[in-house]
């Protein structure tokens, strides 16, 4: 129990170094926006003009002793509504600087200047410009079609299912800016920086940590995997600069403010693992800028809906339905489905995605069965052997429980003819004190599944993991990190912004199979990856 002990105790304070690190480099890059002293050298205000997504911008070229600082109040706005393509606290002279005009964030100039400057012309936006030289270059940015806002999504667990009738995807929007040596990618996540000084590090406190959980620590493997595949892209000669920026609460204005001040505008693509709200504004705000936004843990379907720059990496539940479906058919030919529910408003969409393709294949024979008649179910599989079970059941956690070992019973109770299992979550992970036994018996399938060690790219992850944090990720969320900063950054440096007009490659390197396909306007994951289990170990199920 010492050993434990200790190694906990490692543990935690490696967690809490990590923090400490990301706090003090928010804390030094705040520090050097504030010192930032004006320039001496005079600054002259621009005539040329450049209108970028619906708004006017002066253009500006930096001359020796200017800053953003002496720059942006020669103009009389505040630093952070400047637009740069590089550092800004080490701008050069020959560096181009888009000062917003007046009615948008601010007065701006003179009053003669304001007046010689050429009207907008807000039928044709242009893109965002890439990093220019001069007036010349940063105002021969391309065109690009002026996109409608996003509507809020309804509130639901599951995507809405898709009608039967669909219309064609969408062009990938095109993009000025093309991806320097260096990528610039920003990370918008809760950390929960400031409450830093509320963690415990006392013996007893650590001991129980088990009994005291921490918000800092709820999605800081996210952060870890992602750190792991810049080490690796790093080692590999790919340059990335990350951007953290820290973003804990589920409100819009937050999320907008930190969005505009961090220069989350100016990055080659934004990952956001932010919750519902926040996401749909700075979804908004990175379409209105041209930057594609990626979502890593989201569900929805409808976040693509009508933002050609939402890349969502978790596959559709309609791409789930139809890889189940057709494992079933392929395994089991002449089986008959039952599909196990509750009546829950939570089951309801995935039950209504199920009947819709179904009914659309017309192959399966299928039966929805409502679990409040269970006591009937052991006859319904008797006089179907060779069937399968799906199970929607949502009842919640503590029900959940008690269900599945419930169901179990009944299910392994045919071991002549047992049905096969399937589930949408992995009940390997949901219910650590499942029994394995019955779901080999079952033939389990499922998607999300643990970590498979026979597989190299699994075990060497792990590895490296163990190494760096002292510890074994316990959530799927190190690994989502890891695979998106892999395929993303070496699909832009492979292909630069052509990339985003057809993401499709195939990287040996990546934990999860990752695809993406157009969905709605914008981009989503069409790979889902089916496991079966097999000698008490899962491996990847096929439909041959």
């Amino acid at each position: 129990m010492d050993i434990i002990r200790r190694i906990g105790i490692g543990i935690e304070w490696k967690r809490l170094a990590l923090l400490l690190v990301i706090f003090n480099f928010h804390f030094s890059i705040f520090n050097l926006a504030r010192a930032q002293a004006p320039g001496t050298a005079p600054v002259k205000i621009s005539t040329e003009t450049q209108v970028m997504h619906g708004k006017k911008y002066y253009v500006h070229i930096v001359e020796k002793g200017q800053t953003v600082y002496s720059i942006s109040k020669a103009y009389q706005v505040q630093s952070y509504d400047a637009v740069t393509h590089v550092d800004i606290h080490f701008l050069h002279p020959g560096d181009t600087v888009w000062i917003p005009c007046r009615g948008q964030f601010g007065s701006v100039g003179t009053e003669a200047d304001r007046q010689n400057a050429p009207a907008p012309k807000a039928e044709e936006p242009v893109a965002k410009p890439a990093p220019a030289t001069s007036a010349t270059s940063a105002a021969s940015a391309a065109p690009a079609k002026k996109k409608a806002k996003a509507e809020p999504a309804p509130t639901v667990m599951h995507p809405t299912p898709r009608p039967e009738a669909k219309q064609a995807p969408a062009e990938a929007p095109k993009l000025a800016r093309k991806v320097g040596r260096t990528l610039n990618v920003s990370l918008m996540m809760p950390l929960h920086l400031d409450a830093i000084g509320s963690i415990s590090t006392s013996k007893f406190d650590v001991e129980q940590r088990g009994k005291k959980s921490y918000r800092e620590f709820e999605f800081i493997e996210f952060y870890e995997g992602i750190r792991l595949a810049l080490d690796q892209l790093a080692a590999q000669g790919t340059s990335v600069n990350l951007n953290v920026i820290d973003v804990s609460d589920n409100n819009p204005d937050v999320a907008k403010n930190s969005f505009a001040t961090r220069r989350a505008a100016q990055s080659d693509f934004v990952v956001a693992l932010l919750l519902r709200d926040a996401f749909a504004q700075v979804a908004s705000l990175a379409k209105d800028s041209g930057v594609y936004i990626v979502n890593p843990m989201a569900v929805r379907s409808e976040i693509c809906a009508d933002n050609p720059y939402v890349v969502k990496i978790q596959p559709s539940l309609e791409g789930q339905v139809a890889q189940m479906l057709d494992n079933m058919k392929a395994e089991r030919p002449d089986g008959h489905l039952y599909i196990i529910h509750s009546g829950t408003k939570s089951e309801k969409v995935v039950l209504d995605e199920l009947k819709r393709q179904l009914d659309i294949r017309n192959d399966i024979r299928y039966t929805v069965f409502n679990w409040s008649q269970n006591a009937k179910l052991s006859t319904f599989i008797k006089s179907t052997p060779g069937c399968s079970v799906l199970s929607l059941y949502e009842q919640g956690k503590d029900k959940n429980r008690v269900y599945a070992g419930n169901l179990l019973n009944r299910l392994a109770a045919f071991k002549n003819t047992p049905p096969v299992l399937y589930t949408l979550n992995d009940w390997t992970r949901e219910f650590t004190d499942i029994d394995f036994a019955q779901l080999q018996l079952l033939n389990y399938h499922t998607f999300y599944t643990s970590w498979d060690m026979t597989n190299p790219v699994h075990v060497e992850f792990l590895k490296s993991f163990r190494s760096t944090y002292g510890s074994e990720p316990t959530s799927t969320l190190a690994a989502t990190g890891y695979d998106l900063m892999i395929y993303l950054v070496k699909g832009l440096h492979t292909h630069n912004t052509d990339f985003w007009k057809s993401p499709t490659q195939t990287l040996p390197e990546l934990i999860s199979p990752l695809h993406l396909g157009r969905s709605g306007a914008g981009l989503e994951n069409d790979q889902p990856q089916l496991f079966r289990m097999e000698s008490l170990r899962f491996i990847p199920a096929t439909n041959n």
